[in-house]
């Protein structure tokens, strides 16, 4: 029995994933087409999806690498210790991230 609940959650999380993918068309180097073409090769995959783990990987690392710039404004205290506002990139970035997504589910 457990079979079919298995296979039907598997259903499930496929469906799901499904729903949350776009089509995107982008312009890039040869150069980065080739090795692209060379990762779908060396492991048997589609090209899309080596480029979705790479453009998946490459915003993550970018989101990390975003710097904690001080601002003015203390947002909060915490164990008597002064927290201060990013005055960075990262809150407009968070506000347009938040905004596009809304829009993309609408």
């Amino acid at each position: 029995m457990d079979t079919f609940k298995n296979m039907l959650n598997n259903w499930e999380s496929k469906s799901q994933e499904a729903s949350e993918r776009v089509e995107y068309t982008l312009t890039m180097d040869k150069h980065d087409l080739v090795k692209i073409k060379a990762f779908a090769e060396a492991y048997g995959l589609d090209q899309s999806i080596i480029t979705e783990g790479l453009i998946h990987s490459a915003i993550k690392e970018a989101e990390t690498a975003m710097p904690y710039v001080k601002g003015t404004e203390v947002i909060r205290v915490e164990e008597g210790e002064e927290i201060f506002a990013d005055a960075g990139k990262t809150p407009a970035y968070v506000e347009a991230e938040q905004a596009i997504s809304k829009t993309l589910r609408g």
